[in-house]
């Protein structure tokens, strides 16, 4: 290896350690609450007053709650319900923390968040890594739930299209069989009957009409014409009872 080369590998080596050493001093605030309808450029001019703003992330609404805002005659524009902001000096970020957290915002006076309350805190330890992580995680977890609405959405659909295939199947069979009725009544008239035509969905009906078998009656099994048991009955079945009670 050249000398050359050696130069090469250490400056190199020094540039990645004050890179590292860079982010080791960066730090994050965490926003719960973003003011209505402040945007990430409207914040980061904000917070560049107090520091270098490295990166800041605002994380949308979600869309269902900005749908119903909507319906509701709500503002129908796009707002953020949390956010991020990573300084370049973790002293600076914690100081902006603490000095504005449940102040107002301020500025100039009738701006639109003049009024409104800071709601900040400073994480210790966290990188911005960590966000990475977290939004890349959401977002598989918002892939595969709509992976399984899909899944089901598409098993309902090809359920209901058997299902109503079944049905055409179903109305084609009783149509056929309405038919094969008809003709077998027609035929049965001779064709020369003049009443053959009035009286045809009459008969149409009693073919079609579905019959249940029906046991007897006790009644009627003993010629009563009352439907009621028969007297005889009953007094040879309590005879037979005190018999066999006596014996």
């Amino acid at each position: 290896m050249s000398e050359s080369d050696e130069k090469s590998i250490g400056r190199l080596q020094r540039e990645a350690q004050l890179y590292r050493d860079e982010f080791q001093r960066r730090g994050v605030i965490y926003m719960s609450r973003v003011p209505p309808f402040m945007k990430p450029n409207k914040a980061k001019s904000i917070f560049e007053q107090y520091g270098e703003v490295t990166r800041l992330y605002l994380a949308e609404e979600d869309v269902q709650a900005r749908r119903k805002r909507k319906e509701h005659g709500g503002n129908g524009s796009k707002q953020f319900k949390e956010g991020w902001i990573e300084f370049a000096d973790k002293k600076i970020a914690k100081q902006v923390a603490e000095s504005l957290n449940n102040t107002p915002i301020g500025g100039k006076k009738g701006d639109f968040y003049h009024d409104d309350i800071w709601n900040l805190k400073y994480l210790k330890g966290f990188k911005w890594e960590f966000l990475t992580e977290k939004l890349t995680y959401e977002r598989r977890i918002r892939e595969s739930k709509l992976k399984a609405a899909l899944l089901q959405a598409r098993k309902m659909n090809a359920e209901m299209s058997d299902l109503i295939e079944k049905t055409k199947v179903q109305e084609q069979v009783n149509e056929r069989r309405k038919k094969r009725t008809i003709d077998d009544v027609n035929g049965g008239n001779d064709g020369g009957s003049s009443s053959a035509g009035a009286d045809t969905e009459e008969r149409l009906q009693k073919k079609l009409k579905r019959k249940f078998k029906q046991n007897r009656m006790i009644g009627a099994e003993y010629d009563d014409k009352d439907n009621k048991v028969n007297k005889r009955l009953l007094t040879s079945i309590f005879t037979r009872a005190a018999e066999s009670n006596d014996s």
